[in-house]
This record gives C-alpha cells, structure tokens and sequence, in this order.
C-alpha cells in the first residue's frame, strides 16, 4: 500500500450533497478494493492562483471559475486503486482539477533504514559524536595540564 494524497479542486457553488455523494462513492472505491482512507478534509473556497476552466458550462452559463473550492483526501491504495479514482473523479461535472501526490509520513522517515536518509538516525548519530568529542577534550585537557606541570618542574 502507497499513502496518496489527493487534492481535487471543485466548482465553489456546489451543493454539499453532490461532494458528499462524489466522496462516498470514491471511499467506496477505495475501501472496495483493499485500501484505506485516512482522512478527508475540506479547504474551503479560496481564490485560485489563476482562472479555472470547466470543461463545460453550467446551467447558469458559466465556465471560468476564480474562486474554487480545495478538498484533499489521504488514502492507503495500490497503484491501480489510485487510477479507478483518477477515472472516478474525472467523470465528475463538479471537478475542476484533481492532483494526485505520493504523501510522505513521519512513519516513513523512520522506517528508513539509511543513516544518511533518515533524520532521527541522524540525530542520534550526532548526539553520540558530540558526547565523543566532549570526551576527547576532556582528556586533551588534562594531557595539557599535566604537560604543564612537567614544564613548570623542568625549569626549576
């Protein structure tokens, strides 16, 4: 299983029960097919970076959208799952855009095995060397004094 996110972007007029019914349907695909749906969460209208075109106009003639709504769902899926909602979402009247991301974890991160790719190894690498290095000056430090003392003898 991939941890996906998707962000589908709809038209900002539409009725709360169509998103509803369109998210029903894709859990449904998800769940049907071995996955798991972490999360849905809705973003809310926002102004779009640029004007979104429909692929057709509405009953109220419109077209162009410069206020969308943003609603991003996380989910657990194979590869093939993720394409059927692709293939789900884009049949949807009420979808604008839909962007689907590979999401990383903090599971993820742990769960890496290379100390150079994972950042909590990491940070234990460190620590341990920078407890290292504080036990390499200590010792340093009494090497210099006891060089010290020799000195001071050697000129009396």
């Amino acid at each position: 299983m991939v941890f996906y996110e998707c962000v589908v972007t709809t038209k900002n007029r539409t009725e709360f029960w169509r998103l509803s019914e369109l998210f029903k349907s894709v859990s449904l695909e998800v769940v049907n097919r071995g996955g798991i749906i972490r999360g849905i969460h809705n973003h809310g209208i926002r102004q779009a970076p640029h004007r979104f075109k429909a692929k057709f106009a509405d009953a109220m003639g419109r077209r162009y959208y410069e206020k969308v709504r943003f609603i991003s769902v996380y989910m657990d899926c194979n590869p093939q799952t993720r394409q059927q909602v692709q293939q789900l979402l884009a049949s949807d009247e009420n979808v604008l855009r839909q962007t689907h991301l590979k999401a990383r974890s903090i599971l993820d991160q742990a769960s890496e095995l290379s100390w150079r790719k994972n950042p909590f190894l990491k940070e234990v690498l460190e620590e341990i060397k920078a407890e290292e290095e504080e036990a390499q000056g200590a010792t340093a430090k009494e090497g210099q004094e006891e060089e010290e003392e020799e000195d001071i003898v050697s000129v009396f």
